[in-house]
């Protein structure tokens, strides 16, 4: 036989080994005098030659004193085996098989499946590069090779080991060992020249070694001057920075980079967890935002100190959640929170001491008029981070990083793009005949008017009780109303008769913007088929020219 290249020669006799139950190396290969090209290549039986051991024994080069423990170790045992093949160069681009031995002086492995774990056989084939893919899409290696398994009918038909994969996966990340951050800055440079809107930005330590990193596209940019949240309700991404450490410098760096690229604007408002640098930082950047530490992660983890303590005093947890979730104003609350202290004979306590003092920080009530939309049950930015560590492997480089951040990029994109379709496509039901329904499904977009529905359906269970004339209503429910929603209470809808505005002391529009359902009642009790909306205000629309005799 005839090969194009050793490298073919070898592949070759390793098949045929394989089937024939044992594995091959090089033993020797020699090279031209001439030009140090290769000319011969000798492919032996794994067993071929002697132990190592035993040759040093047979040249006496061992002795006592020099012999040193080592940890035990497993190894193939070499028996002289002769089988081998031969292949020389006998013209450009010419192996010719030269000599072939086929028998063993041992016994072959019989079988097919076991011969995987030799280890000539444990490379993996042409899949290597599926196999990163699946990696890339942070599918771990367990069931990246269950995968392949399925795929190749079987585990015993799957030429390698879970084992060759992982140390594939190490390999790749080796190739960025020490030139990470290079590759990473090479690659915010191409992304330059697609998105001239495309920021970043470094600063380097006294070793010239990067220190901290913060990027941004240009989409994002022209996102942020709308919204931190889309219309749909759905998270997006704002930019992203890294940090050799948590100190007040770093966050004020990467807080400053991030305002120069959005314009130097401000958000109106910044939900974080409690790191104390972080909270310093936001006071000297964005002077005018409004910061609020995020209730749930400090819910969570006063759940978490609290259980067994809470657990061991009947109803105290559910008056904790109703002070903190169903307090409508300070007073409100306040006297709530003493109610609780003193019913519970807990006002020494230093855990509820410390929630108490930091209050104006996290409990809902303190924000009442700030516009954090479907925050009140649910921790947006827990849930990204979840996406996050879904997407992201930490063992990963930070080249990697950025293109799994570029991936949830897409998906955020492409659940806007869904979204937008849904509200395009498909026809929206209309739940009853008022007409405000009809205006806000031209306002609203699918995912935000099924909200609204649900507020309408909800309003049919109040009704309304007028106090002090016409300028203060009380929308009260009825015996059957859903006590979870609300709280089951009554509430007061401010009227000005004179501007048309009206308000209500949930601040849910506000704090939301969707139109509620106590503001909904009293436009049903007001005969009501048109409403203005500018920012956090609802106004009625003045009475047309020509007009019929309605309220608008």
């Amino acid at each position: 036989m005839t090969f194009s290249t050793p490298q073919d020669a070898r592949v070759y006799y390793n098949r045929y080994a394989r089937h024939a139950g044992f594995s091959i190396r090089i033993d020797t290969s020699r090279e031209s005098k001439k030009d140090n090209d290769k000319r011969k290549v000798i492919f032996v039986c794994q067993k071929a030659g002697v132990n190592k051991k035993q040759k040093l024994d047979d040249e006496g080069l061992i002795t006592e004193k020099k012999i040193v423990r080592q940890r035990r170790r497993d190894y193939v045992d070499r028996t002289h085996c002769p089988a081998r093949m031969i292949v020389r160069k006998t013209a450009p681009s010419q192996w010719e098989v030269v000599h072939f031995e086929q028998e063993h002086n041992h016994e072959c492995v019989k079988t097919f499946s076991l011969t995987k774990y030799m280890k000539s056989h444990r490379e993996i084939p042409a899949e290597e590069e599926f196999i990163k893919f699946l990696h890339g899409c942070c599918i771990t290696t367990t069931r990246a090779y269950q995968i392949m398994v399925e795929l190749y009918g079987g585990i015993e038909n799957c030429p390698y080991t879970e084992d060759d994969a992982k140390n594939l996966r190490v390999e790749y990340r080796a190739e960025y060992q020490e030139k990470d951050m290079k590759a990473t800055l090479d690659h915010f440079e191409e992304l330059k020249k697609e998105d001239p809107d495309f920021i970043y930005s470094y600063t380097l330590d006294e070793f010239d070694r990067v220190e901290n990193l913060f990027w941004v596209d240009g989409a994002v940019r022209k996102s942020y001057e709308l919204y931190g949240i889309d219309r749909n309700g759905i998270t997006i991404q704002l930019g992203c920075g890294f940090m050799r450490n948590e100190k007040i410098e770093a966050f004020v760096w990467l807080f400053t980079e991030f305002k120069k690229a959005m314009g130097g604007r401000d958000p109106i408002n910044i939900i974080t967890d409690q790191d104390l640098a972080m909270v310093a930082a936001i006071a000297q950047v964005f002077t005018t935002s409004v910061h609020r530490n995020c209730r749930w992660h400090i819910m969570e983890n006063a759940r978490k100190r609290l259980g067994a303590f809470l657990d061991g005093k009947p109803g105290l947890a559910d008056d904790f959640n109703d002070c903190v979730d169903n307090s409508f104003s300070i007073v409100e609350f306040e006297f709530k929170w003493q109610a609780m202290l003193g019913k519970h004979e807990i006002n020494d306590d230093e855990r509820f001491k410390h929630l108490y003092e930091m209050r104006n920080c996290w409990v809902p009530t303190y924000f009442m008029n700030n516009f954090f939309p479907f925050l009140q049950t649910t921790a947006r930015s827990e849930g990204f981070n979840a996406v996050l560590k879904r997407y992201v492997n930490p063992m990963n480089s930070i080249l990697n990083f950025v293109h799994q951040y570029k991936k949830i990029q897409y998906r955020i994109f492409g659940k806007q793009t869904m979204h937008e379709a849904n509200t395009t496509v498909k026809v929206l039901h209309y739940l009853t005949g008022h007409p405000v329904e009809r205006q806000m499904k031209q306002m609203y977009t699918r995912k935000l008017f099924n909200v609204f529905q649900d507020e309408l359906q909800l309003s049919s269970s109040y009704y309304i009780v007028r106090v002090e004339g016409d300028s203060l209503l009380d929308v009260v429910p009825y015996g059957c109303c859903p006590h979870h929603l609300y709280a089951g209470r009554t509430f007061r809808v401010s009227e000005n008769s004179v501007d048309g505005l009206y308000s209500c002391d949930c601040c849910k529009f506000q704090r939301d913007g969707v139109l509620f359902c106590h503001i909904l009642k009293v436009f049903d009790a007001l005969a009501v088929r048109e409403v203005l909306i500018w920012g956090l205000r609802i106004q009625l629309l003045p009475k047309g020219k020509g007009a019929r005799n309605r309220r608008e």
